[in-house]
């Protein structure tokens, strides 16, 4: 990739511009430049030195806890939405993914910079609108009142004046680069867009920064990796969920039989299958489904990390079935589930954070001949793990009789899937 670049302030820089520009750094704005590449969108910076830095670091922490919010608010409203759901699908595991690959928690902030600008820039318009639409109604009362009458002309007058002007502003402010210091320097943004339009070089690089900022955000991957996380999870728990579910009459031996297959294999299953998933993230190859072989010896490498990872990932993911059960029991079923996506992103998705690190870790961990001791070891963390994912799989079981999704929510797997709309 080649990174485009563009004069400090252009359109969705990352660079920060909060800073008073002196008369020297504003005659200079043509020739001076700053890279923006697909990465500044996607990776959001280091944490400046609190020791050292405090302010600096007060303010990352406000623009990372905006920009945080902004993106739970996207991915929420994106899951409830059929079809649009493989895309938030894709997010998560890409993000899963770069943690899987590099160890850092921090790489799971994946495209956080891009949801602050965007969320910044979507904030201030609406803050900026509040007058429009106040002069709006009161123009509208005013001709209600007065039809033709001086006054109800003066607000139409003074409505059609500052609805341009702030357009005009709107405009400038996204053009200078869309952070929320430019939406309050109408001035500054009209002397630095003219200095560039001047330099001749304006129109080439905005088209490049505009651009990178939709190219990071890779939609054509996350719709595949979507995609592929739904076919690796049925791949393996279709039929065993198939067994699970076929206990309709207790007095047929056929279907009681069939119900303990299925909840023995769904148990078996459910001990491998996130740190599977785990793997089909850092690889994003469809191989990589079949490839139990290789998880099973990352299990071997750190059985600890593994059986304390799936554990919460499988204790978190029945908060979302406790929320639908307890609290949107009244709900209709064709009602938007928002609210649950949002408790399933706060819940479960740091837990998969979690399970890609113990990916990691399993991945830089090597024991060519594992002892007795480690044996025993390994085999004590799986029994532990086992008991406690049957308890699950008795949820899942119980979770089937009640709240507002019934037996659709053993079908959805929220520890290893989004919550289905219906």
């Amino acid at each position: 990739m080649t990174p485009s670049t563009v004069d400090q302030g252009n359109f969705l820089p990352i660079v920060d511009d909060s800073a008073s520009e002196s008369s020297e750094d504003r005659s200079a704005i043509a020739v001076e430049q700053a890279v923006v590449s697909q990465q500044h969108f996607q990776e959001f910076p280091c944490i400046p030195s609190v020791r050292f830095h405090p302010l600096r670091a007060a303010g990352w922490l406000v623009q990372a806890s905006f920009g945080l919010l902004f993106l739970v608010g996207l991915l929420a409203l994106a899951a409830s939405i059929p079809i649009v759901n493989l895309f938030a699908l894709g997010y998560l595991m890409e993000a899963q993914g770069r943690v899987a690959r590099t160890g850092k928690f921090r790489s799971a902030f994946y495209l956080l910079p891009a949801a602050q600008r965007l969320g910044g820039i979507l904030l201030a318009v609406w803050l900026w609108l509040l007058p429009v639409q106040f002069l709006a109604s009161a123009a509208r009362d005013s001709w209600l009142l007065a039809p033709s009458g001086t006054a109800a002309w003066l607000w139409t007058s003074l409505l059609v004046v500052v609805s341009s002007l702030i357009a005009v502003h709107l405009l400038l402010a996204i053009g200078c680069g869309g952070s929320l210091w430019r939406f309050v320097r109408p001035i500054n943004n009209a002397r630095q867009l003219l200095a560039r339009l001047r330099g001749g070089e304006y129109w080439r690089d905005a088209n490049h920064t505009i651009g990178e900022f939709i190219a990071s955000f890779r939609l054509l991957h996350l719709f595949r990796l979507g995609l592929l996380g739904y076919a690796a999870a049925y791949v393996w728990l279709a039929i065993p969920t198939v067994l699970f579910t076929m206990l309709d009459d207790t007095t047929s031996r056929l279907q009681i039989l069939g119900f303990l297959v299925g909840c023995i294999a769904l148990t078996l299953t459910l001990l491998w299958l996130p740190l599977l998933l785990a793997h089909v993230s850092a690889e994003a190859r469809w191989g990589a489904v079949f490839e139990i072989a290789t998880v099973r010896k990352l299990i071997g490498q750190s059985p600890f990390c593994w059986a304390i990872g799936t554990a919460v990932l499988l204790a978190c993911s029945a908060v979302p079935l406790l929320y639908t059960a307890l609290f949107k029991i009244r709900i209709p079923p064709h009602e938007a589930r928002w609210d649950l996506m949002v408790v399933f992103l706060v819940t479960v998705v740091p837990a998969r954070v979690l399970i890609g690190w113990v990916y990691h870790r399993a991945t830089h961990r090597t024991r060519s001949a594992p002892s007795w001791p480690w044996r025993i070891w390994q085999w004590t963390n799986g029994v532990a793990l086992c008991a406690g994912v049957g308890f699950y799989v008795y949820f899942l079981n119980l979770a089937a009789t009640g709240g507002e999704l019934g037996e659709r929510s053993i079908w959805q797997f929220h520890a290893l899937l989004l919550p289905l709309p219906f």
